[in-house]
């Protein structure tokens, strides 16, 4: 019997130890998977770029100019799409072969890269001004070679005469076109017809092209016109009424000026709308006109020959003052008598000229059919002059203080 109390007392002592060891443990609860839950940190991982990594990019002169090496050359949008199919955003086709600068080179782990700008000029015909060029993208270091712009530049031992015989077809540029990254009209010649130029400097380009570097007799410097027959006259200025109106015995000459507020003080894409057109009148004895000749605003002259109060003449010159174009027919000379280039129109303009009766004030109307605007000069019996320039609302112009 004491063995079997011994007993009793040893489970009774068991089992308390057990149950005491069990409440003394933190309850935990189960999940589905029975595994402990782990805490995973999120990161952005950059994606390494197709060129590899960057080592520098240093900003490179646009103005030295380079062709594409090959037709296969692809300019991409950027360098984290280099040589995808997606990134292309330009080819030599779409280029047409067209002159590149490079204003951006970054050098990687993988090569040299190239991010490249297309020579440009402005939309509106190089009018707005300094600008940068047409961004393109990113070529490989072997895309491109080297380009001249200029075959060859030289400075004159004595400076060159000359002066503007069309203003309506060339400008002065910064620089000739498309042989810097961005070129750009720095001058017009709308209040130049009447000055003494000077060439001081000449160009060829790489499309043999000729441009003269200008400045005006009291030195001021102008830039670079594409150098035409059409556009410039070799020489000293001349007056027109000088040279194309001869005096005379008894006759005297009366010259006006279209003042400069009349023109509106515009500068026009197509046409000189800044030009102060003249009239240049040659009166006889009795003070009546016999002779007629009109600067109109593209720089062109004409002369209308009187007799007897009537028009019985009218000799249309060319830009460099030769004889173009002239009539004697009564009936043009009661009405009208418009002169315009057949094929040439749409950029050249035309000129009308308008008759009356003898019982009108009004002598002859001269008009300029141009594209930006146009303009008139009436002639009145009584040696009055009326100059009238008219811009066209639509069109795009610019004020002439830009451009003196």
């Amino acid at each position: 019997m004491k063995y079997k109390g011994n007993y009793i007392l040893a489970l009774t002592m068991a089992l308390f130890v057990a149950g005491c060891s069990s409440e003394s443990k933190p309850t935990v609860a189960s999940s589905s998977s029975d595994k402990p839950v782990q805490s995973v940190k999120t990161s952005s991982v950059k994606k390494a770029l197709p060129v590899g990594e960057i080592i520098s990019s240093k900003p490179n002169d646009p103005n030295i100019a380079y062709k594409m090496a090959n037709k296969r050359v692809k300019v991409y949008r950027s360098l984290r799409e280099f040589g995808t199919k997606g990134g292309v955003y330009a080819d030599y086709f779409s280029v047409e072969g067209g002159t590149l600068g490079v204003d951006r080179v970054v050098t990687t782990t993988k090569g040299v890269y190239y991010h490249v700008v297309q020579y440009t000029v402005s939309e509106a015909h190089g009018f707005e001004g300094k600008k940068k060029p047409d961004s393109l993208g990113y070529v490989g270091g072997q895309a491109l070679r080297p380009f001249k712009t200029i075959k060859s530049e030289w400075t004159y031992a004595h400076k060159q005469p000359y002066y503007v015989a069309d203003p309506n077809s060339h400008r002065i540029w910064n620089r000739p076109a498309y042989t810097e990254a961005y070129t750009y009209i720095t001058h017009v010649f709308d209040r130049l017809t009447t000055q003494q130029l000077y060439a001081t400097k000449e160009l060829i380009t790489h499309k043999n092209l000729h441009y003269v570097y200008l400045e005006t007799a009291k030195g001021r410097k102008l830039g670079w016109v594409y150098k035409a027959r059409h556009t410039l006259i070799a020489g000293k200025y001349r007056d027109p009424g000088k040279q194309l109106l001869k005096l005379r015995k008894h006759e005297h000459l009366v010259t006006k000026v279209q003042s400069k507020k009349s023109t509106k003080n515009r500068v026009g894409v197509n046409d000189s709308l800044s030009l102060q057109q003249r009239a240049y009148l040659v009166k006889n004895r009795k003070n009546q006109i016999v002779r007629v000749l009109i600067i109109s605003m593209d720089n062109r002259p004409t002369k209308i020959y009187f007799r007897n109060r009537r028009s019985v003449k009218v000799k249309t010159y060319k830009y460099r003052r030769t004889p173009w174009k002239s009539t004697t027919n009564k009936k043009k000379l009661r009405t009208k008598y418009l002169v315009q280039h057949e094929y040439d129109y749409a950029s050249v303009d035309g000129t009308q000229n308008r008759f009356y009766s003898i019982k009108n004030k009004r002598l002859v109307r001269l008009e300029t059919l141009g594209f930006d605007g146009g303009g008139y000069v009436d002639v009145y019996r009584n040696g009055h002059v009326k100059f009238f320039t008219d811009v066209d609302e639509e069109s795009i112009t610019y004020s002439i203080n830009d451009y003196k």
